[in-house]
C-alpha cells in the first residue's frame, strides 16, 4: 500500500457537525427562549467562522474563542443570556451528538481490516471530539486520537503536524491527510509536504491556493483512492 497511515479530521469529514450543531441550536432555543431560523444561524455562522479563523492563525487561544463566539452572537442579537452558560450548554449538548458522515462506519471499517494505521486530527473541542466519538462507536478505529486543545497548537500549523508524525513515527510519504477544510487540513497538509484528500461533499470550487493531492465528493471515495 502506498500509504501506511491515514490521519482524519473529525468534524464534517467523519462526524456530520453540521446537523449536531443544528440539533443543539435548538435545544438551546428551547432553553434560552429563542427561535432557531436560518438567517440566525447564517449569522452565527459568520460569527463562529471569524473566531475560528483567528484560531486558526493563532491570534486567538481555544479557551476565548469558547466564549468570544457567544458573546458576539448575543450582543448581535441583543439576547439577555449569559455568554458562559450559554458555551457550557452548547458544548454539553453536542457532545451526546451521535450524526455522522454517510459511510463513516462502513469506510473506517474496511480501512481497519485493510491494515490502515488509522489517526483523528482534530482542532475541536476536547469535550465534544471525546464525547461524540463514545457516542457515535467510531473511537475503536484510531490508534491515537490528536485534539489541539490537548497540544498547545493546532492546524494548519506545521508544529501540529510534526508532532503527529513524531508520535507516530511515520514518514511523511507515508501519510495521507483526510478533511473537509482547505483552511486547517489542506494548508496544513500542503505546508508540511503531506498528501491530502479534501472531502468535498458540497461541490465547491477549488481556489487557486489550495492544492489537495486528491478530491471527493463523498467519504467511499476514499477507497478507491486507497485501492
Amino acid at each position: 500500500m502506498k500509504y501506511k497511515h491515514l490521519l482524519f479530521d473529525a468534524d464534517n469529514t467523519l462526524f456530520d457537525f453540521s446537523q449536531g450543531e443544528i440539533e443543539t441550536f435548538k435545544e438551546l432555543g428551547h432553553k434560552y427562549n429563542f427561535e432557531v431560523t436560518k438567517s440566525l444561524m447564517e449569522d452565527y455562522h459568520r460569527i463562529n467562522k471569524a473566531c475560528w479563523k483567528a484560531y486558526e492563525e493563532g491570534t486567538l487561544s481555544q479557551d476565548k474563542l469558547r466564549v468570544l463566539r457567544f458573546e458576539n452572537f448575543i450582543n448581535y442579537f441583543n439576547f439577555n443570556i449569559d455568554p458562559i452558560e450559554m458555551e457550557k450548554d452548547f458544548t454539553s449538548i453536542l457532545s451526546n451528538q451521535s450524526h455522522l458522515i454517510k459511510d463513516t462506519h462502513f469506510v473506517l471499517e474496511q480501512l481497519s481490516k485493510q491494515g490502515y494505521d488509522i489517526q483523528l486530527i482534530t482542532n475541536g473541542l476536547v469535550e465534544a471530539q471525546y464525547g461524540r466519538l463514545k457516542a457515535t462507536d467510531i473511537e475503536k478505529y484510531f490508534s491515537n486520537i490528536f485534539i489541539s486543545g490537548e497540544m498547545g497548537c493546532q492546524k494548519p500549523d506545521v508544529e501540529y503536524f510534526d508532532i503527529v508524525l513524531d508520535s507516530i513515527k511515520a514518514k511523511k510519504d507515508e501519510c495521507l491527510v483526510i478533511g473537509d477544510r482547505l483552511e486547517s487540513d489542506i494548508l496544513g497538509a500542503m505546508k508540511s509536504n503531506l498528501d491530502s484528500v479534501w472531502l468535498n461533499i458540497k461541490n465547491k470550487d477549488l481556489p487557486n491556493e489550495f492544492t489537495p493531492t486528491y478530491v471527493i465528493t463523498d467519504l467511499a471515495s476514499l477507497l478507491d483512492i486507497l485501492k
